[in-house]
């Protein structure tokens, strides 16, 4: 599918219902406001807006990409529909289901699916996620008797088969690529490969998906881990053949753990559950007093610390959720603290803190604007991870504006975001300019070119 401009949209979901004036949680009101601010961010086809990212930016096509932004949503909106029955949440999952539906392509791909490197096509975890949120969503549909139910799943069984399979699967290794060209191999995007096949084998009653896919990923996921030392328990971020680079990253071993717990309950087979426990132990470890992590920790027990992660703490949050019905006790309530401080005026929350000393040295006293940049494909996580805390009922909210100070690459900037537009000023004028709904940045000089 083209990515264009469309009148047509799925119907808009009809006004939730509202909590009484003081009963309301910080967690509610905080679910409600990323809810608004996630209005701001759709277009007539999708969830758009930039990207910034520890590899690379997105920063001049702001159009919507069909990634793991929207396992986040769909996840997070079905969450709030089992806590209250509310219909307008289904009817919020649905219509991103729908954003999938319309946009997946004839080779089962979808567009602008590679997140930082958007509006590229056939990224990994990203088409999978997108999988992992249709397959939830059939999932729910297929409780209820509605026979809706397997077109969603269908689409995500069209990527999974022609990609997943007819592409990146790797018989020698008995895992999927990372790359259909090159033996590689990336622990937390098989991870989220073998969710999705997980719950297509539960739609289809088809096992061989589980034992001749899944399974055998997980298994390949634990080899990358260390078994003794300072860094056990971590998953190392990839491997080329026999290569592995030992770079550690906290928040992508947080998304190997799911995958495994779902093998452990699958199969039945303990090892898996225990593979899970000791990298959420070690993630725990790593956890400075402000509830932050180290972005990547080196084999040489070295640690980057910056940028440190505020909207993707979700995917940490939930992982360490999983696995407290096993034994799991780390207090992580600081870190859930810091997730929450990320949220602004906007509705939205915060990216991370520190970019600007990604490369080294202590972050300026202003935040950089990687830092502030609210990403659905980052912000869907947290969404996610506090839908579970959240309701039944939500109290009323809309997103606001936000007026802040930040710097981008040695100038200062003020940063100017509503629900209608994203600005940047400088002394010299206007920089930047997103029309919230609109493909491409309309301005955008020299500096935001930035990959």
């Amino acid at each position: 599918m083209m990515l264009q401009q469309t009148t047509d949209s799925p119907t808009r979901p009809e006004t939730t219902r509202v909590a009484p004036a003081g009963q309301v949680s910080p967690i509610d009101q905080a679910v409600a406001r990323l809810d608004a601010w996630l209005e701001t961010m759709r277009n007539p086809i999708g969830y758009a807006g930039p990207v910034a990212h520890w590899w690379q930016q997105s920063l001049l096509y702001t159009g919507p990409g069909f990634d793991w932004r929207y396992e986040g949503v769909i996840a997070g909106y079905l969450t709030l529909w089992r806590a209250s029955g509310d219909a307008c949440w289904l009817n919020k999952a649905r219509r991103a289901g729908n954003d999938l539906l319309i946009a997946q392509q004839l080779d089962g791909h979808y567009p602008a699916s590679a997140f930082e490197i958007n509006p590229s096509t056939a990224g990994t975890p990203h088409e999978a996620a997108a999988d992992l949120g249709l397959l939830l969503l059939a999932a729910s549909l297929r409780e209820l008797g509605d026979g809706q139910w397997e077109q969603y799943a269908a689409c995500a069984a069209r990527n999974l088969r022609l990609f997943y399979l007819g592409q990146l699967w790797d018989e020698q290794a008995q895992s999927f690529r990372d790359d259909p060209r090159t033996p590689t191999f990336v622990p937390n995007k098989a991870a989220t490969a073998a969710e999705a096949f997980f719950l297509l084998a539960e739609l289809t009653d088809d096992e061989a998906l589980v034992t001749s896919y899944a399974l055998p990923n997980l298994e390949r996921i634990i080899t990358h881990q260390v078994k003794v030392g300072p860094l056990a328990g971590a998953i190392a971020q990839n491997s080329f053949g026999p290569r592995l680079v030992e770079k550690y990253f906290p928040i992508y071993i947080a998304r190997c753990v799911p995958a495994l717990v779902r093998g452990y309950a699958w199969s039945g087979k303990l090892h898996y559950l225990e593979h899970a426990m000791q990298a959420m132990e070690w993630i725990a470890r790593q956890i400075f007093d402000d509830g932050l992590l180290p972005t990547v920790v080196y084999g040489n027990g070295s640690a980057n610390r910056f940028p440190a992660w505020l909207a993707p703490l979700g995917d940490v949050l939930r992982a360490a959720d999983l696995l407290r019905p096993h034994g799991f006790d780390a207090n992580l309530s600081t870190m859930q603290a810091r997730l929450l401080a990320g949220q602004d005026t906007s509705g939205g929350i915060q990216t991370a803190t520190g970019f600007a000393a990604q490369a080294g040295g202590r972050p300026p006293v202003l935040p950089d604007l990687r830092d502030l940049l609210h990403v659905v494909g980052w912000c869907d996580k947290a969404f996610r991870y506090l839908a579970t805390l959240a309701g039944p009922v939500l109290p009323q909210a809309s997103s606001g504006t936000l007026e802040a100070e930040c710097v981008f690459r040695g100038r200062v900037y003020q940063l100017h975001e509503t629900p209608e537009l994203v600005e940047l000023h400088h002394k010299r004028g206007l920089r930047y300019r997103w029309q919230k709904g609109e493909l491409w940045a309309e301005v955008a000089t020299e500096e935001f070119w930035l990959r």
